[in-house]
């Protein structure tokens, strides 16, 4: 496709607006965890590690709940409208959650909180798949994910540190107010398709593009194409691999209380501590969208199996930290140093695969494939924090023994769906839309 100057310029807002607008869901999404420490702390609410554990619990649900409603919203009603919805009802929620005072309250609100907050990753699938051809589709999601990471950045170690002078309260709705300007920029500034220019006298005219190649799902209902999906073994492998991968993102709920009781420091100092987890994930995201444009996914398979067993070494050394009697300090710069390196390992193979492949194989319902697969590792991340912080309450080594055995779950899972990817893009040389 030749491509006008003033279509890259307008690809090029979309993406700063889906950028800015997906870090403030960040934002909101990570900022009840940041005050989770103080809330563990405050006289006034009867809540200990086992309850919080429940609390994360109930948002991962909802998050299940709001892939699949905003994914149909995104698909029947366009990814603009849907993004820039559910953040305006994120920033309620979470608005709404700093006057809770009951397990019950802070569950239910962070259940409407993360299901609105669902909207964005498939509303942002829908926008791409209009602004861009599928070559670009691995770089597109790298850049965008590190939009993620800088959200949790600012929510760990910026809005974090106000902790020390902001009760967790005032920190909550700080938050929304931030959330409430990137609301109004998200509206103003975001496209949802492109405007192409028509054919003209003097030779300039829009061709066709792989936008514009058919796909196999075309034409098709939803409920036909979730029996496609069902049959597919692909879909199952990256199920999976989603499953695990989920999980291990999610410790990011649990490692402010880890550090805080482990390292003996203050909510504040913990939160700018964890921050070391999205640290990594920025690097390596924004790198592992080019790198996956690049590779083959057989080779792909192999880096990714290497991250990953590198982040189950992560997880082991975790577990083994109390058995090696560290002095504070040195355990504190261990915490970080494995944070980092978790968090640089993880992330790529959380996004990327995930991302690109619910474009290319769900085609007109990519919105909707990839609030399924979100769903189903929420539900697995959902059933396993439920228990952990019972786990976590008794022991932190009892946790980290039952992330160790998901961290390397999810190794096999995602090695094994990028070499069926591979096997599968040696057989079609030059598919169309990736279907079986």
């Amino acid at each position: 496709m030749i491509k006008l100057p003033q279509e890259r310029k307008q690809q090029i807002l979309v993406v700063a607006s889906m950028y800015v607008g997906y870090a403030c869901f960040m934002i909101l999404r990570t900022i009840p965890t940041v005050a989770g420490n103080a809330m563990l702390d405050d006289p006034s609410l009867d809540i200990d590690k086992e309850v919080w554990g429940r609390v994360v619990a109930a948002g991962t649900c909802g998050g299940i709940v709001g892939k699949f409603l905003f994914a149909w919203m995104a698909d029947k009603l366009g990814g603009k409208f849907t993004f820039t919805l559910g953040l305006l009802l994120t920033l309620i929620a979470v608005v709404v959650f700093a006057a809770g005072s009951s397990a019950w309250f802070f569950g239910g609100v962070l259940f409407v909180a993360l299901m609105t907050k669902s909207s964005g990753w498939p509303s942002m699938a829908k926008l791409i798949g209009h602004w861009f051809q599928p070559k670009e589709h691995g770089r597109v999601w790298g850049t965008l994910a590190t939009s993620s990471r800088v959200g949790t950045i600012i929510a760990t170690f910026c809005l974090g540190a106000l902790l020390a002078v902001l009760s967790w309260r005032w920190l909550l709705v700080a938050s929304g107010g931030i959330a409430g300007v990137v609301v109004l920029w998200c509206a103003v500034m975001l496209r949802e398709r492109p405007e192409r220019a028509a054919a003209s006298d003097d030779g300039l005219v829009e061709t066709e593009s792989e936008l514009d190649a058919p796909h196999f799902l075309d034409g098709t209902t939803l409920p036909q194409a979730i029996r496609v999906f069902a049959r597919t073994p692909r879909f199952w492998l990256i199920t999976g691999s989603l499953m695990g991968l989920t999980i291990l993102w999610d410790f990011l709920a649990f490692v402010q209380i880890y550090l805080k009781e482990t390292l003996d420091i203050s909510p504040a100092e913990a939160s700018m501590a964890s921050s070391a987890f999205p640290a990594g994930s920025l690097i390596s995201v924004l790198c592992g969208g080019y790198v996956f444009d690049m590779l083959s996914r057989g080779r792909m398979a192999v880096v990714m199996g290497v991250l990953l067993t590198l982040a189950t070494g992560c997880v082991l050394s975790f577990y083994l930290i109390p058995s090696w009697n560290l002095d504070s300090n040195s355990a504190a710069y261990l915490s970080v140093g494995l944070l980092f390196v978790f968090g640089l390992c993880v992330s790529p193979c959380y996004y990327i695969p995930m991302s690109v492949f619910s474009i290319e194989f769900g085609g007109i319902h990519s919105g909707f494939l990839i609030a399924l697969l979100d769903a189903l590792g929420f539900g697995a991340a959902a059933l396993f924090y439920y228990f952990a912080g019972g786990w976590a309450e008794q022991s932190w080594s009892l946790f980290f023994a039952a992330l160790l055995v998901v961290a390397v779950w999810s190794l096999l899972t995602t090695f094994c769906f990028l070499l069926n990817e591979s096997r599968y893009q040696a057989s079609v040389p030059e598919p169309t839309g990736g279907g079986d």
